[in-house]
């Protein structure tokens, strides 16, 4: 495992800093599992990635969840970085994979489930929020509440921010995803699979 001395954790100056050799010390470093080394790249290419993201997704939101799903498949990956290209290109190529795959599955999401999606009074709603009022009763008794409680915070941050404005106040899909800074087909995803994912956790928890 490399270990990185404290003149080399610092930047140095150069003309192109994405190739300053304190890079390299920094990947051959973080290829060891020294996460200071890693630590120090995130710092020096978030710019970078957040950049390429928005330049896909189009929104700031989103484009935050790309560079952290970007930066935890980077490390992952990192040990297999061969050096066949620079490192600031290896890293734009998976921002660039992780931005288009974002978009696929959130219109993979909005495309099939489209006729299901229409607000109250405008047609059918997703079968994953109708909900008959003797299965409302059920579902709200003592037992699921409680494994309701239990459950919610278990979700990501932004489907259970999602699926908490829908259920709890009732907003339209637009008036969310203003208010997350984020598009309506995200909104629609981010609600649909936090459904998903309570299913399982209340059915495991039975």
């Amino acid at each position: 495992m490399a270990v990185l001395s404290e003149k080399t954790l610092m930047p140095t100056p150069s003309d192109s800093p994405y190739h300053a050799p304190e890079v390299l010390a920094w990947v051959q470093a973080a290829q060891g599992g020294d996460q200071t080394a890693f630590s120090c790249l995130v710092g020096r290419f978030s710019r970078d990635v957040y950049g390429k993201a928005y330049s896909i997704v189009k929104n700031h939101q989103d484009a935050d969840d790309v560079v952290q799903e970007t930066f935890l498949r980077v490390y992952r990956a990192l040990p297999g970085f061969r050096y066949e290209s620079s490192f600031r290109t290896w890293l734009i190529t998976i921002t660039t994979r992780q931005a288009l795959n974002f978009l696929a599955r959130v219109r993979s999401t909005e495309d099939s489930l489209e006729p299901y999606w229409a607000e109250p009074g405008e047609g059918l709603e997703h079968t994953a929020l109708r909900i008959e009022e003797t299965q409302m009763a059920a579902f709200l008794d003592g037992e699921h509440r409680r494994l309701l409680r239990e459950a919610l915070p278990r979700l990501p941050k932004r489907q259970k921010q999602a699926l908490t404005l829908k259920l709890t106040r009732d907003w339209k899909y637009e008036q969310i995803a203003a208010e997350m800074g984020t598009s309506v087909g995200s909104v629609k995803a981010h609600i649909f699979h936090a459904i998903q994912n309570l299913t399982r956790y209340i059915k495991g928890a039975k």
